[in-house]
């Protein structure tokens, strides 16, 4: 049985608002990890995670027909190669 777009919009309204205050929320909790106080983290390690997170996020926006552009230092995220450190990608590029 095909739902009515009635239902679809319904079901959409339902749950879409739901999972992105779920993404908001945990993107907040993120933010607590930056206290050098509590936590030791590694520059390049959390830019390469980042772009990472990025990169879905353009993924996601295109899906829904949006094309979204996330820039780092300059550089779009969607041509940085997080498989090696980002210091020597910037010095491969000099």
């Amino acid at each position: 049985m095909t739902q009515s777009i009635s239902e679809k919009k319904d079901r959409f309204s339902r749950i879409f608002p739901k999972r992105v205050e779920t993404l908001v929320k945990t993107a907040d909790l993120l933010v607590n990890c930056t206290s050098k106080s509590n936590y030791e983290w590694n520059e390049d390690t959390v830019k390469r995670v980042w772009i990472e997170v990025a990169k879905v996020f353009k993924t996601a926006a295109r899906a829904y027909g949006l094309e979204l552009t996330v820039m780092l230092n300059g550089d779009e995220v969607e041509f940085l190669d997080t498989s090696k450190k980002l210091e020597e990608q910037v010095q491969l590029e000099l």
